[in-house]
C-alpha cells in the first residue's frame, strides 16, 4: 500500500495519480489507434473530452449515491462546504455510464457517428481501468473480504476498519490483472475492423461477467447492497444483458441483411485496411451484393 508519492517535498495521491495516467494512457492510444485506421482524430479528442468531464461525474454521482443518504450528504455539504463533494471516492460503473453518455453528445456535437470509434477505443478502456485499480490497491480501498490463505495481504485497520494484522482478498489486484486480460482479448480481436459496436457488446458481457462473481469477493460496505447483490452487480446484470441481446440483433440483423453489416467505415479505403469482418455474417463478395 502507498497512498501517497512524495517527490521534492510534495505529496502526490496514487490514486488519482494512477487514474490520470490511466486517462491519459487510454486518450493516446485511442489517437494512435483512429489515425491508423483512417480515423479523425480532432473529433475524437472532443469526444474523449466529453466522454472524460461526463464520465468522472457520473463516477462521482454513483459513488455518493451508494454512500450516503440524500439526508446525510445535504448534512455533509451544509457542514463541510460545497467543495465537499470534490472529496471521496470514484465507482467505476457510474463513470463508465457517464463517459457513454459523455461520447454520445460528443458524437453529435462532431456530426460523426459513435460506432465508428468503437473499435479504436474500447480496447483500450480495460487497460485505463486496470491502471486504475492499481490506484485503488495503493489507496487501501476496494479491498475484499477476510481471509487466512495465502493470497491474503494486510491494509491499514484504519482503511480497512477491521482489526489490525487482519488480512484481505486483494480484489483490486486480481480485478487490474482480469481487465489486462481484456485488454489483450479485445487488442486480438479488433485486429481486423468490427462493425458498429461489436467491440463494445463484447466488452460489456466480459467486464460484466467479470465484475458480477469478483463482487462476491469484495468486503468493503461501501458498495450499496440491495437484496443479494450489491450494486455493481445489478449494474453488471443489466450490461450483460445488453451486451448479449445487442451481440444477437446484430447477428440476426447481419443474416437478414448483409448490406447493413458490410457498409465500410469512412475513410476505411484510404486506411489500407482490411475489409471489416463482424463474424456475423457473409462476406458481401459471397452473396453476389
Amino acid at each position: 500500500m502507498l497512498p501517497y508519492l512524495k517527490i521534492f517535498g510534495a505529496q502526490i495521491p496514487m490514486y488519482g495519480l494512477c487514474m490520470s495516467l490511466g486517462m491519459l494512457l487510454a486518450v493516446g492510444l485511442s489517437a494512435l489507434r483512429t489515425r491508423r485506421r483512417g480515423g479523425d482524430v480532432e473529433k475524437l479528442m472532443t469526444v474523449a473530452l466529453l466522454a472524460i468531464v461526463f464520465g468522472i461525474i457520473g463516477a462521482k454521482l454513483l459513488y455518493f449515491a451508494v454512500t450516503f443518504s440524500w439526508k446525510q450528504l445535504v448534512e455533509s455539504i451544509r457542514a463541510n462546504g460545497i467543495l465537499y463533494l470534490l472529496e471521496g471516492g470514484l465507482v467505476f460503473y457510474g463513470g463508465l455510464i457517464g463517459g457513454v453518455l459523455g461520447a454520445f453528445l460528443g458524437s453529435l456535437i462532431m456530426r460523426e457517428p459513435l460506432y465508428h470509434y468503437s473499435d479504436p477505443v474500447v480496447p483500450v478502456l480495460p487497460l485505463a481501468h486496470a491502471i486504475g485499480r492499481m490506484g485503488c490497491f495503493c489507496a487501501g480501498c476496494c479491498y475484499g473480504r477476510v481471509t487466512d490463505s495465502w493470497i491474503g495481504m494486510v491494509f491499514p485497520s484504519a482503511v480497512t476498519g477491521l482489526a489490525p494484522g487482519v488480512a484481505v482478498i486483494p480484489t483490486q489486484l486480481i480485478e487490474a490483472g482480469i481487465n489486462l486480460l481484456i485488454f489483450i482479448g479485445l487488442m486480438l480481436f479488433t485486429r481486423r475492423r468490427r462493425y458498429r459496436f461489436t467491440t463494445l457488446w463484447v466488452y460489456l458481457v466480459c467486464y460484466g461477467i467479470m465484475r458480477f462473481l469478483i463482487e462476491f469477493l469484495r468486503g468493503d460496505e461501501i458498495r450499496g447492497i440491495f437484496g443479494s447483490f450489491s450494486t455493481s452487480q445489478w449494474i453488471s446484470l443489466g450490461l450483460i444483458a445488453v451486451g448479449a441481446a445487442a451481440l444477437i440483433m446484430t447477428l440476426v440483423r447481419s443474416k437478414r441483411d448483409p448490406a447493413w453489416n458490410a457498409e465500410p467505415a469512412p475513410d476505411a479505403a484510404e486506411a489500407g485496411e482490411d475489409a471489416p469482418v463482424s463474424g456475423d455474417g457473409p462476406d458481401p463478395a459471397q452473396t453476389g451484393e
